[in-house]
């Protein structure tokens, strides 16, 4: 009998916001896990670089609502681990640095599981220096204290577990994470401690991200100014002399470009992962407060790719789809010379710039980008060009998503043109970042699709809630004929069916 596998799991720091500061050892485990367990600050941008059948498990905690418990995530590392996969347990900042990756390594050594820590950039050193802030810095600060301003549960009340008259004392830089929520209790700790008034602050929020925000106030004065700004968490406070420097180059002090909104907005997109990051970093180059509101996850089809020795076009109706199919393609060991001497179509830009990625280029796109669009270009391309005596022997392989429009399909039925489809990925909901999104009223929410908004809905009515704030933005006309469905209020509909036109179309609404 051949012996079980043996599984991994790596403790990864992933970093702090900017997905750049990942380490290179943090992507490449990423590149190879077979699950990835992640947190509520980890950037999902990171979740890109996974293969399409990685199983994603969201596990996020933040101030007042975990997901999971403790032990409950212990148990799931655990669980892969024996299934011999290499599980990534992927923290923000640095796992050992409140993180409780010690407790994870000791879990999972206790029950036999192989592990690996891979340090992460913290947020304690990265988020200040961002800001222009050296948390040491000869002649102000010899040594720097990290602390952590959560309160422990005692007898049912929150307790800040913080030495004040030790903090206040210490001449270097003190540096508090997770503190915001209990900012005001920390400033009257210090102050009744003996600690300057007039002390040098500075809260960082969503540090080293393009939404960074950086508050800079005396110590007596922190805690309103940051109330009257707005400043949340997630968010560094850097307490000490440094907290006055700005060591920041000209053109990385202006935070907002010059051509942003007329006003702070606030955004929430839905949607997969990849829809998410691409809108994100769209929207936010504009200067708008962009909030990942995604909780759709693909799963890949379990089945192996159809064989179109004799179908003359492969459609692509997603960049999802690109990926997933580039990936089986790989796991199948299907070589790309299949490809030869067929033709591709693709529904919009988005799709067709992942396909080039791989050195593969589309035949057709359609104007409008959309699945209906897609449909009536290509069958006229195609009896066009084969003439109306050989629809039968033109035939199409749809490689989309199994809950994919019904246009595609209906349109080549009724033109008689042959066709098959592959349903090459599904869309699933993380019930939990549902249940945390749908309790979300910023100005505007985004849908990238028809079942998003399906979704959407469906989780407001499992949470009981109501949005009467928010405006709903669409991509195109089908996602918009959902959206009818469930509401009566009227919503935005992008002129054009891309992350482009979804920008354009807030801009104009909110200036």
């Amino acid at each position: 009998m051949a012996a079980e596998k043996a599984g991994k799991v790596y403790l990864t720091g992933g970093g702090c916001g900017d997905m750049g500061l990942l380490t290179l050892k943090a992507s490449e485990v990423l590149r190879g896990c077979d699950t990835v367990v992640y947190d509520s600050l980890v950037s999902e941008e990171l979740l890109t670089w996974c293969r399409s059948d990685c199983e994603k498990i969201y596990v996020g905690k933040r101030y007042g609502r975990h997901a999971m418990k403790q032990s409950e995530i212990n148990s799931i590392l655990i669980e892969h681990a024996r299934k011999g996969e290499m599980v990534v347990r992927l923290k923000g900042g640095d796992p050992y640095v409140f993180g409780r990756g010690g407790e994870e390594f000791l879990a999972l050594k206790e029950a036999g599981i192989c592990c690996e820590e891979i340090p992460g950039i913290s947020s304690a050193i990265a988020v200040p220096a961002a800001a222009g802030i050296p948390v040491t810095h000869r002649g102000l600060a010899a040594g720097v204290t990290v602390v952590t301003g959560t309160a422990a549960e005692e007898d049912g009340q929150a307790r800040l577990k913080m030495d004040f008259e030790a903090l206040a004392g210490l001449e270097g830089t003190l540096v508090i994470l997770m503190g915001m929520h209990h900012l005001s209790k920390i400033v009257e700790g210090l102050l009744a401690a003996g600690k300057d008034p007039d002390t040098p602050c500075a809260i960082i929020m969503e540090g080293t991200t393009k939404r960074q925000r950086c508050l800079r106030a005396a110590l007596s004065q922190i805690a309103a100014e940051s109330l009257r700004q707005g400043f949340t968490s997630p968010a560094v406070i850097v307490v000490g002399a440094v907290a006055a420097l700005e060591l920041l180059a000209g053109e990385q002090k202006r935070q907002v470009p010059e051509h942003s909104l007329k006003r702070s907005i606030t955004i929430g997109v839905t949607g997969t992962p990849r829809f998410v990051q691409k809108l994100t970093a769209a929207l936010t180059e504009e200067g708008a407060d962009v909030w990942d509101m995604g909780f759709m996850e693909i799963r890949p089809a379990e089945s192996v790719l159809p064989d179109w020795k004799n179908c003359g076009w492969l459609v692509f109706t997603s960049p999802n789809g690109v990926s997933v199919f580039l990936d089986k393609m790989k796991q199948e060991r299907r070589d790309l010379r299949e490809l030869s001497g067929k033709r591709i179509a693709v529904i919009g830009p988005g799709t067709m710039a992942v396909l080039e990625e791989a050195g593969i280029y589309a035949d057709y796109m359609p104007v409008n980008y959309d699945a209906s669009h897609l449909a009536e270009g290509l069958t006229e391309r195609i009896l066009s060009e084969h003439g109306e005596g050989h629809r039968d022997e033109i035939s199409a392989v749809f490689l989309r998503a199994e809950q994919g429009s019904v246009s595609l399909s209906r349109v080549f039925t009724e033109k008689g043109i042959s066709f098959l489809e592959y349903p090459i990925y599904g869309l699933t909901v993380c019930e939990e970042k549902r249940a945390a999104s749908v309790r979300r009223e910023p100005d505007y929410i985004v849908f990238g699709s028809a079942m998003g908004v399906r979704a959407y809905f469906e989780g407001m009515k499992k949470a009981g809630v109501i949005n009467e704030k928010s405006c709903f933005v669409c991509i195109g006309e089908l996602c918009g004929e959902e959206l009818k469905r469930h509401t009566t209020r009227q919503f935005l509909t992008a002129e054009e069916s891309s992350v482009e036109g979804i920008a354009a179309c807030i801009f104009r609404s909110s200036g």
